[in-house]
Formats: structure tokens, sequence, C-alpha cells
């Protein structure tokens, strides 16, 4: 046989390349061209393309799946009435694209979602891992929640008590503020620069420095409470693991006697008696772990004065008749956690005391144990605690309580998840309604972060693993615009202790709670009202849920995935017939003021800010927070202070109720009037003695008055101007 040599080596040529053409090809895969999209519910229908890659000869299909994941309801939200198929023709390579239609309802709702997945490719592959997609659903129906206005709060002056930062590094700070009624002085306790810094309140327009204390001998401060002309600082030790000290000054900062209470002292507060000085020991363990010391709450016993005090009337009060009762503890709800593998921390230990409220009366403190989500009940006339209590958590799956999950998703996308909020309060507060005593507090968050211990993780974190079906939509959780931003805890929610999280626990409530004092029952929670208000406020909505670094532009919603506004502070004030709240923000800002004559429906009644929408100056960080009633107030007339940590400001507030109302039910002031009226810039006679504000037609505070029959109007410019005095009459003044 002759052989051709030639066309054998064509057919061996062509085999071969069909060989290769055959490896070289791969199986079509079909996906989502975006996993997650949002669109207003008056959008009509939302658009979802799906792309292919590798397109093959043949035509290509996919089912589309409805989750039943979502909060937004098939036939009411949208229309899917049942599973769709797409099919990708051959050869092509353009998307193709699923269309829903959308109802544009009138409820008022949170943002939904609704969940797609990508199930039984023909001809075709579909990542497991990205086969969802999710649309969110923007309401727009929910008004922004409407504010009462029957106060106004207008800002008499932003104080700083030093420069913040110098070189990157922050060297003062306005942490915590005090006022002595009997002294009209402020105590700021300046931690960063260890100091104590005094200043006269005596003209709240007008804070003058009196004195600087250096506190670096006594130790660091912490915290600091005045009352008439006694003045106390918590101060924790060089090596914080160690027992602190109280340290008593007198009006003008000179030394009067020091006491050891426990390790690291947080918070005080006097009894409203007067008789103790309660502080908060909270006891962090070194950042290693290699000592933990107990938690406190020390008792000083101030009664006989202060120049008799000794370390005898100090009473330190500690948790360890609850070692043991770990397990008992953790299934109340009380989060007991801390310490390493081989040494894990005792309830003693574990259990960190932040804040204190007393009661009325004086007989019982209630202290926050901020990272264990829970209160501790102490009875002060036999210095016993009584009580532990779990504080509960949000559960953010039901209305009212969702949450701004992600800082870049985009849009502010407050929405339900399967998530529970450990409320963690920092601050708390007592008041009492009809006889009845309730607790305020403000449910901040904290996590343990240590270099040898730390419970935060990122949900999208490979290592926290959700468990399949828990979460059969876990990969598409993890996506940075749903829940893969949210700082989680992993030392919770793996409930069958197999590995992986059958419940996710995030960080603070993003609100306020109030409790019965006496059962511990919830009697109300805030919800995502907090979040509501800053994201729809007209000038602050813009920075929402920013953070507060000094001298960065603020960017919003930067902190959505933390912990969001992060309220701080809590007090509560009473004017007039009326009782109030007052809530802090530390990183967006600012306060919130409800009335709470009905603790279990507390009415908005304004917030206010004062930081930059543009840089990073203005107040920043409220921490410390302070009612001034008006029969102490310098001017007679009600005040509010905001400690700002990070910009070293005290921020002077002044209240008036926008209404004017009579001096009692029923009957009205006596009528004000002034003359000369017109004036000519000289002083103007009232017709009898006021304390009050003088306020241009802006609403700004330009003059105040205190039990005085005359206003000083020279340096007013021309105009009108409105005298509001503090029982309820105002009069017109023409300046020319």
């Amino acid at each position: 046989m002759h052989l051709n040599f030639s066309s054998l080596l064509s057919a061996t040529l062509a085999l071969s390349l069909a060989g290769l053409t055959a490896q070289a090809q791969t199986t079509p895969a079909i996906a989502w061209s975006s996993r997650v999209l949002t669109v207003t519910e008056s959008a009509g229908a939302v658009s979802l393309p799906l792309s292919i890659t590798n397109p093959g000869t043949a035509a290509s299909t996919v089912q589309v799946v409805l989750q039943a994941v979502g909060t937004a309801t098939a036939g009411q939200d949208f229309t899917y009435a049942s599973t769709q198929t797409v099919t990708f023709p051959a050869g092509a390579t353009g998307p193709q694209t699923l269309t829903i239609p959308l109802t544009d309802d009138a409820a008022a709702e949170e943002t939904e979602y609704f969940v797609l997945r990508l199930l039984n490719p023909t001809n075709a592959t579909v990542t497991a891992s990205t086969a969802d997609a999710l649309v969110y659903i923007k309401d727009n129906d929910t008004p922004a929640p409407t504010a009462a206005r029957n106060l106004t709060l207008s800002l008499l002056q932003s104080y700083q008590n030093g420069t913040p930062f110098a070189s990157g590094a922050q060297i003062n700070s306005a942490e915590i503020v005090s006022y002595d009624a009997s002294t009209k002085r402020l105590y700021v306790a300046n931690s960063v620069g260890s100091k104590l810094d005094i200043l006269s309140l005596a003209n709240p327009a007008a804070i003058t420095a009196i004195a600087s204390i250096d506190i670096k001998p006594y130790g660091s401060i912490n915290s600091v409470v005045a009352r008439n002309g006694v003045v106390a600082c918590a101060l924790e030790n060089t090596n914080p693991q160690t027992n602190g000290s109280v340290v008593f000054f007198d009006q003008n900062g000179t030394l009067q006697k020091q006491v050891t209470v426990g390790a690291m002292p947080d918070m005080l507060t006097f009894s409203p008696d007067s008789r103790y000085v309660l502080t908060a020991n909270e006891g962090e363990p070194k950042t290693d772990y290699t000592v933990d010391p107990e938690g406190s709450i020390s008792i000083i016993d101030v009664s006989g004065g202060i120049a008799n005090l000794s370390q005898a009337n100090v009473t330190t009060v500690g948790f360890t008749a609850y070692n043991g009762q770990e397990a008992a503890l953790r299934a109340k709800g009380i989060r007991i956690y801390g310490g390493l593998a081989h040494w894990p921390a005792t309830t003693a230990q574990d259990l960190e005391p932040e804040y204190i409220a007393v009661s009325a009366d004086s007989r019982t403190a209630y202290v926050t144990l901020q990272e264990n989500n829970a209160l501790a009940v102490l009875d002060l006339s036999t210095k016993q605690l009584t009580d532990l209590r779990s504080l509960g958590y949000s559960d953010l799956r039901q209305p009212g309580r969702g949450i701004d999950a992600s800082d870049q998703s985009g849009d502010v996308l407050i929405a339900n998840w399967p998530v529970k909020g450990m409320r963690q309060p920092d601050a708390i507060a007592t008041f009492e309604v009809g006889g009845t005593a309730y607790l305020l507090t403000a449910n901040e968050g904290d996590a343990r972060d240590y270099s040898a211990f730390s419970e935060q993780v990122r949900l999208s974190a490979s290592a926290y693993k959700l468990d399949d079906t828990a979460f059969p939509n876990a990969a598409l959780l993890k996506n940075t615009s749903v829940l893969g931003r949210l700082n989680v805890t992993n030392r919770l929610g793996d409930t069958d202790g197999d590995g992986d999280f059958d419940e996710i626990y995030a960080y603070g409530g993003r609100s306020f709670s109030i409790y019965n004092a006496a059962t511990g029952a919830e009697v109300h929670d805030s919800g995502n009202l907090l979040e509501r208000v800053t994201s729809t406020d007209a000038t602050y909505g813009a920075i929402f849920n920013a953070s507060n670094t000094y001298g960065e532009a603020p960017v919003r919603k930067n902190r959505s995935d933390d912990k969001g506004p992060e309220p701080e502070g809590v007090t509560t004030g009473r004017i007039g017939n009326n009782l109030y709240a007052f809530v802090s923000m530390e990183r967006v800002g600012g306060v919130l003021i409800f009335n709470i004559n009905n603790p279990a429906s507390p009415v908005l009644e304004l917030y206010a800010n004062n930081r930059s929408l543009t840089a990073g100056t203005g107040d920043l960080g409220p921490e410390g927070i302070v009612f001034i009633s008006a029969a102490d107030s310098p001017t007679g007339q009600p005040l509010l202070l905001l400690a700002n940590e990070v910009s070293s400001t005290v921020a002077v507030y002044s209240i008036q109720a926008s209404v004017v109302t009579a001096t009692r039910p029923g009957q009205a002031a006596t009528p004000l009037l002034a003359y000369p009226n017109p004036s000519q810039g000289g002083p103007v006679h009232l017709s009898r003695p006021v304390s009050g504000t003088l306020l241009d037609l802006t609403g700004r505070p330009v003059r105040q008055l205190s039990a005085t029959a005359q206003v000083e109007t020279s340096g007013l410019a021309a105009g009108v101007y409105l005298l509001r005095a503090d029982d309820g009459a105002t009069t017109k003044l023409l300046v020319r």
C-alpha cells in the first residue's frame, strides 16, 4: 500500500486541532450582572439583567426562583406569581433581562427586600455562592418623624477647654462635665490632658476659665461630679488593673481627701440625698489578658463631711457571690464570656460596671454592665447586690426595629434583618411618673477587643460561618452591600455548639430603652427612631451615621456597619409640668429631646446638633450630658450641657418653651411692659423684675436676664426683638 504522508499529516493535524478546540471550549456560565439592586416602590418595575460567559452553540436556560427570606411580599409589594425561566439563545453574548412589576402601595414601611435564586441551568452552570440577588424596595410613603417642637434649644456657647489635637495626636478632651449650682461652676474631666478644668458658668454665653488642675499626681481622670462645693474625681491607677481612687477637692481645686476604690473607676455620682458618692469600677483586663481584675461598685459615705472622710467610709461591693453561676446567668441572657480558653473569666472578673443611676429616695443604685448586656441592682441600705438582670436583645426582624446595616449600600436602607441587637447600654438615668420608678438607658453597644482576645468580627469574615439551615442565603448576607460589613460578636450565636452560627448578634440597640425599675420589664424601646430622625433631618441628614473624626470631613454612613449613631448619654429634666428625656449620640453628634410624661409612648420634641457638614469641626463626640433646672440655672432658665470628648468642647444650650404657657394652669402671667420702646440703644426699663431671654427674630438669644427690671440694648443691631420671661410673659422691643 502506498501511504500518502501528506494526507495523513493533514488528517492527524485536523484531529489534534479538533481535540484542542474541544478542550478549550468551556460550559457557559450564567450569573446576575448585579447581585444587589435598589429601587423605589414608585418605579413601576425593576429590571434585573443576567449575563452569560462562554456562550455555547446551543441555547442556555436558567430558572429564577423566589426565596422565602425577604421582607417584601409577593402579590402586595411586587408581582412574581411563579418560577420564571430565562433563555439565552445559542451564541448570545448580551445580557437577558428579567423585569418584575412593583406595587406602589400607600403603606408606610421600612425598606423591604426580596431575594431571587438561579437554579436548574441547562447547557450552563451557576455558581452556588453567587446564585442569589437581592432587591431593596425603598418606601415612598413613610414620612420623616414629626417633632412636636414645644421646646426651643438655643446654643449659647461652645467653649473649648484646650486645643484638642496637635500633630495628629489628641492632647485635650472634655469627656464629662458636672455643674455645681452652689458655685455656678463647671468641672470638666479632661482625661486626655490629665487635667480637671474649672470653669465659671455665671454667664452661660461667656464661660470663663478659673483653674486647670494637673491630675497626674493622683492618677488618670475618668469622671467628675460636683455638689455644694465638693468636687469628686474618679481616677484609675497608673497601673489600670490595680485599685483606683476617688480624690476630693474643694470648689477651687484644692485637695481635701483621697480614698481607694476598685479597679478602673469609670464613672461616679452623688446619691440624691448627697450622703453617698458611688463609683462604677469597670475592672477591664490587661490587653494580653494576663491580669483581669474584678468589677465592682464602691460606696463612699460622705455624710460626716469630707474633712472627716477616711478609708473606713468606703465599702466596695463585688460580684464574687455569683461565681459558679455562669451557666445560669447566660441562660438569663447575661453575657459571661471573657478570658482565655485555658483561663476563662469568673463572673466577678467578667462583669464590668459602666454607669450608675440612683433612685430618687437614695435607696437603690442601678448599674449598667455594658459588655455583659446586663444591669446590677444594689441596695444602698444593706450595701448588697439584690439582682442581676439581662437587658434583652432588640430583634431586628420586627417592624420598627430595622437598621441601616452597611456603609457600602449607597442609599439609607433601614431594613429588618435576621439579627439581634445587643443593647449594651452606656449611660442610665432614673425618673418617676405617677409614683412609678423607671430606668432610661442609652443603648450604645461595646465590644471587647484586646490583643489576646477579640470578639469583634465582620459578618463577611470566612471564620464567621453561618449555619446553612438557619441562613440558606448566607452567601448573599455576606455581601458588603447587605450585611457583610456589619460588626458582630463571635462569642454568641452558636446555639448547638457545632462551630457555626445559628443566630447573629450585633453591637448596640441604636436606641434608648425605658424599663420599670422595680420589675425590670421593658416599657419602651425607640427602635430605629434615632436613625430615622437623623437620616431625614433637613440639615444633618447629609451626614447620617457619620463618624466624629476631628479635622476630617464627615463621611455619610461610614458608621452604619458599626453601631450607627451610638446613643451614649441620657439624662432627664422637668420643665413646667412636663418631663423630658435627653439622649446624646456620640458619632453623628447632637441631642434628641423626648417628652416622657407617658413612659410607654415618648414624644419626639426636637433634634439639635452643632457640627460642620463639610469639615471636622464643631462639637464632636458628645459623651457627658447635664440638665440644669431653671431653679439652679444662673439665668433662671433651663440649660443643657454637652461635653464633647473629641472636639474638647462644652456646648451650652438654653431651653425655652416655644408655646407661652401660664405660670399655673388657668392663670395668665402678669403682663410685661418695656419703656422706652422703641429704644435708642440704651437701657430699657421693665414693668417688673423678670428672668428670661431676649431673642432676635431668628430665635437666637442675645441677652439673658436674671431677676432684673432692666435690659441693656447698647450694642444690639437695629430691629425687632422678643423678650420672653420664664413665667410665660412676653413683650416686643424695637431697637433703632
